[in-house]
């Protein structure tokens, strides 16, 4: 029996009856009705346990044998780059760059000469050439208006001439650290910036503080009718920060929101920048920020995942280093000190080695017993840093639609030895270490069923390849759900009071149409969210 002890037997503002309750407690008990009081939950149990709490004022749901799960936690994600995509152009469909090109075409027809355009979504890996965009067709259907389109997993751009322009970019314009401004044989710039070379050209696109809010709040409402009650966004900008904070001063925030720094970098003074800018988690709040998100280099897809050895399709090319190991040594150990949590991005093994390198040099000089630190993708994974997570107390985030996005042409980029490396789901929880798995929104679907059908099968929607991608790093059902929503809270110190359905915690629960415990692993793709409250209020677009 899981009923909160109470004499006073507290009567319930709502109550949901004759359902399937899956807790994912520590048992991962089942049970039939839920009670909430306010904003949290007041008890757990059966039928009859629940109707005590049953007042003339309590709202009484009959689930009708529906399933009720804790409100889905994304633990890596970018909520304004999400409304972003929701606004502009999608590319994800694009089956060849002349697709993109023609997209963008038709934009131009609803455009004011010198209005921005935005894309996200082309992946060069999925077009029959599969060779990376120059701009020329590009510019020549957007003479005067300045375009900026995001391939999938946001670490490389392409822009057209008018975008250069604006931007001062010459074919002498020198590469930045952390970057790469790719050219042509005869050295003029074609368009393409990879990972920080990024920033000489999104530096000059307006944004203003409406149009942060107003994809805040469209962001917000599709994950809220995914069943995503909370949310790491991670890499939060200065003006995001403060965009943020008057959304939640205001009430108007319906997410929860973990945020985490973009890395200032440069002469930063980080012990100034955590000091005054930090927001303690709180249960009633709806947005803070006590973390900081630090890259050490780019993804596989552009090339730019820092690599032991050269890539297997450019035998001349490691990747790029974002950042130095002195750096993320240096940042780590003031975040120890002030009690921030440092969350580094890493996709190579070579990038995975030196983080856990940089945090066990930060951490050999400091003794903090619950740091939870965190590395975020880890898609190539050394047989040597496998047990380190656990031995180090670091945490990982990870994206099985990206294993499953990318599974066509990862072996071609790293060989088939350095190929068993790669999105070991299966040994980093046999390992120990702490595990989550996200969306990378907009990189892949927000959806957490679909995530989850990913991690539990290594298939696409297509059930491809037959049997699964590497299946011997498969994950179950109930570890697929743990990871999207307990340990996906605790990855960032929320699992006190969400990730779970327990008397005492906050009541973020979301009603979905299918017994996912029984039902067979293709038919999580059909399942659809038909409530969501959080905070025992209820939100998104359904009606009860």
């Amino acid at each position: 029996m899981r009923v909160e002890r109470d004499t006073c037997r507290p009567h319930a503002d709502l109550a949901m009856c004759g359902g399937k309750i899956v807790t994912v407690d520590d048992e991962f008990s089942i049970a039939s009705a839920i009670a909430i009081q306010g904003a949290k939950i007041l008890a757990v149990g059966s039928d009859t346990e629940i109707q005590a709490y049953i007042g003339a004022q309590t709202k009484v749901i009959d689930l009708e044998g529906k399933t009720v799960l804790p409100g889905f936690v994304d633990p890596h994600g970018h909520i304004h780059s999400l409304g972003r995509v929701l606004q502009n152009l999608d590319l994800s469909k694009a089956t060849c760059f002349q697709d993109v090109v023609d997209l963008v075409a038709e934009r131009v027809q609803s455009r004011a000469p010198g209005e921005w355009i935005i894309g996200q979504g082309w992946d060069q890996n999925t077009w029959p050439d599969k060779a990376l965009p120059t701009h020329e067709a590009l510019s020549a259907v957007s003479p005067e208006n300045p375009v900026i389109l995001n391939r999938i997993d946001g670490h490389a751009i392409i822009s057209n001439a008018c975008a250069m322009q604006l931007a001062g970019i010459t074919d002498e314009t020198p590469d930045p650290y952390g970057g790469k401004i790719h050219r042509a044989q005869n050295g003029k710039a074609t368009g393409l910036f990879v990972d920080l070379a990024e920033e000489l050209i999104r530096q000059h696109e307006p944004v203003s503080d409406a149009d942060i809010k107003a994809r805040i709040k469209l962001a917000s409402q599709a994950l809220l009718n995914l069943g995503v009650t909370s949310f790491h966004d991670l890499g939060v900008s200065p003006q995001e920060l403060e965009v943020y904070k008057e959304m939640d001063q205001e009430g108007d925030l319906d997410l929860r929101i973990v945020g985490f720094f973009d890395d200032p970098e440069g002469e930063a003074d980080y012990r100034k920048l955590f000091a005054e800018e930090t927001i303690k988690q709180e249960p009633d709040r709806f947005f803070s920020i006590n973390g900081i998100k630090l890259f050490r280099d780019g993804a596989l897809g552009s090339r730019g995942a820092l690599m032991k050895e050269p890539y297997s399709d450019d035998p001349e090319n490691t990747g790029i280093e974002v950042a130095t190991v002195e750096h993320i040594e240096e940042v780590t150990k003031i975040a120890l000190d002030c009690r921030v949590q440092v969350i580094t991005h890493a996709i190579g093994d070579l990038a995975i080695h030196t983080v856990l390198n940089a945090y066990e040099a930060a951490l050999g000089s400091r003794r903090v017993k619950d740091h939870r630190l965190r590395l975020e993708h880890a898609q190539i994974l050394s047989p040597e840093d496998l047990n380190r997570f656990h031995d180090l107390g670091v945490a990982t985030s990870v994206q099985p639609g990206s294993a499953i996005s990318d599974m066509g042409w990862t072996e071609t980029r790293i060989g088939p030895e350095r190929i068993k490396g790669a999105f070991r789901f299966r040994d980093i929880i046999d390992s120990g270490a702490l595990f989550s798995i996200s969306s990378d929104t907009p990189t892949e679907s927000i959806n957490p069923f679909e995530t989850m059908f990913k991690a539990i099968t290594r298939q696409n929607e297509n059930l491809e390849p037959v049997g699964g991608w590497h299946p011997d790093q498969k994950i179950t059902l109930e570890e697929a759900l743990r990871a999207h929503t307990i340990w996906a809270a605790k990855c960032s110190f929320q699992d006190e009071f969400v990730g779970s359905i327990e008397p005492g915690k906050q009541a973020d629960v979301v009603v979905v149409s299918h017994d996912i415990l029984e039902c067979s692993a293709e038919s999580l793709l059909e399942v659809k969210v038909e409530q969501t409250f959080i905070a025992g209020r209820r939100v998104g677009e359904f009606s009860v």
